[in-house]
């Protein structure tokens, strides 16, 4: 009886510092969504943007989204993409004057929630052939997208990152990342790349962690939205 305890007490303790262990591990590869002093600057002096905060009405937030799209875009249009293992914030990329959807979606991302407006990183990983997600997931240089998600008052509305294109449909309703591909036919223009099948992943910024600190062979995540995405989808 006592060595069944011993025993019991030995595992219990195992998995309490592979659990304690999974934590840290998570704080440390962790990417934060937050905004800092640096950002703030950039969206105040860089995108001057600060007179866009807080819309009070549903007409006002498709505004504000439409507007910051179009100031990202004419400061920092489509061009070469802030090179792996650098680092890529809103300075880093208002600064370099261009970059691909991974670095937009990141300026994006910040400054919809600097004015007021809660974003979540989404990475679309597009749907090719018969291979299913885990494959497609771990394929090396399989098509993806980057792209952003913002909490609008009717819903979550898919943003993107290489057009100015935003999912509202021809009678203004508002469409998921879950769900741009399967609703094309109701906006009335749409990015073709976007009418392809996609998986929607929350949280995910690169399957390598090529992208963000501490820059280690393991996928950049923002664990929260990772997680509740998981969790209640």
């Amino acid at each position: 009886m006592r060595v069944g305890r011993v025993t019991a007490l030995i595992v219990a303790g195992k998995l309490a510092v592979l659990v304690g262990l999974c934590f840290m591990f998570a704080v440390y590869t962790n990417v934060p969504t937050s905004h800092d002093a640096e950002d703030r600057a950039i969206f105040e002096h860089g995108l001057n943007i600060k007179s866009l905060q807080h819309p009070r009405t549903f007409a006002q937030e498709i505004n504000v989204i439409k507007e910051l799209q179009r100031r990202t875009f004419s400061v920092a249009p489509v061009g070469s993409g802030i090179p792996d293992y650098e680092v890529r914030e809103p300075a880093d990329f208002i600064g370099k004057r261009e970059g691909l959807c991974f670095d937009r979606s990141r300026t994006t991302d910040k400054a919809l929630g600097y004015l007021g407006l809660p974003s979540r990183h989404v990475y679309l990983l597009f749907r090719e052939g018969d291979k299913g997600f885990w494959p497609s997931l771990v394929q090396y240089r399989h098509p993806s997208h980057a792209v952003t998600e913002v909490k609008t008052s009717k819903g979550w509305m898919f943003v993107d990152s290489n057009t100015q294109w935003i999912a509202l449909t021809r009678d203004g309703q508002v469409v998921s990342a879950d769900d741009v591909w399967k609703r094309a036919a109701e906006f009335d223009t749409i990015p073709s790349y976007l009418t392809h099948p996609c998986w929607a992943i929350r949280g995910l910024y690169s399957r390598k962690g090529q992208l963000y600190p501490p820059y280690i062979l393991f996928p950049d995540l923002n664990w929260y939205d990772f997680s509740t995405w998981l969790i209640f989808g």
